[in-house]
């Protein structure tokens, strides 16, 4: 059992990484991005290709493919800058579902139905821990992404640059009539949530088949752990991404192992129901 949970720890950590970029960026720029594991996807693709096609070793690769991927992001950053900043957060999150569907056709254009062999970025090394051997991935995926959750929610909520953030969501062209420079600030946060997408990735790269709907569609799983935390607690978000993984590692072996992948989906739409529960009481009395 232990170890399944510690196998779960790994997509489990590209959750709780996906969803707390996702909360960021609905926090700072006002979209849920729906493309956001497609940019992270986009960006292991360049990581792959530099090491598996042009001979680079692990770390540079590595390094590359996170520099593609900030590029992509900061690419759309800068389209939804220009071209929706006006744009209520309803219509930039349907943007990044066409965004979603033109990455996939990118991304399974590059893979090409290739399979490629990516190496574990800590070689497979493992830490003793009252005799049970803890992934060193696995640790260092968990930490980053509750560490990234900490760090940021204190930022947001605690410092005064933070509020000024948050307000770009709601009322951009109030911000930029305060000074806050909201088209730079929209292409950053583009380009930092797609750095830390790729890298979520890249985590899980040694442990998947290179199919790119499969890197694409973890953002279900963020999309999830987003909602566990509301949208607004980072450090629950990061801890839901961390339980949807070890939950379904856990199913794997169990008579319902074909089904894991409805996890998310499950708890989507059971919080979805819970949070529009008043409103169909109320129109039914």
């Amino acid at each position: 059992m232990i170890d399944q949970i510690l196998a779960g720890l790994v997509s489990g950590g590209v959750f709780a990484l996906l969803g707390v970029c996702l909360v960021v960026m609905y926090q700072i720029v006002g979209v849920l991005s729906f493309a956001q594991a497609g940019i992270g996807g986009l960006g292991a693709c360049a990581a792959l290709l530099l090491q598996n096609q042009f001979g680079w070793s692990t770390v540079p690769a590595i390094l590359g493919g996170i520099a593609a991927g900030m590029l992509i992001g900061a690419l759309i950053g800068w389209i939804m800058a220009r071209f929706f900043i006006d744009a209520s957060i309803e219509t930039r999150s349907t943007v990044t579902i066409g965004l979603l569907v033109t990455i996939m056709a990118i991304g399974n254009r590059i893979l090409d139905g290739k399979t490629y062999r990516f190496p574990d970025m800590f070689s497979g090394a493992t830490i003793r821990v009252g005799g049970i051997g803890l992934p060193v991935a696995s640790v260092v995926e968990t930490v980053l992404a509750i560490a990234l959750a900490l760090g940021i929610g204190l930022f947001l909520t605690r410092t005064r640059a933070g509020s000024q953030l948050r307000a770009m969501s709601q009322r951009p062209t109030t911000a930029q009539l305060l000074g806050i420079p909201v088209g730079r600030l929209t292409v950053a946060v583009w380009s930092f949530a797609s750095g830390i997408a790729t890298l979520a990735l890249l985590f899980v790269l040694p442990t998947s088949t290179t199919s790119f709907p499969t890197l694409a569609y973890m953002i279900l799983g963020a999309l999830a752990a987003a909602l566990l935390g509301l949208l607004r607690h980072l450090l629950l978000v990061a801890i839901g991404g961390l339980l949807i993984g070890v939950v379904q590692s856990l199913i794997i072996p169990t008579p319902f192992g074909n089904y894991t992948d409805a996890v998310p989906f499950l708890i989507i739409m059971v919080i979805m129901v819970y949070w529009r529960r008043k409103d169909v009481w109320s129109e039914a009395r």
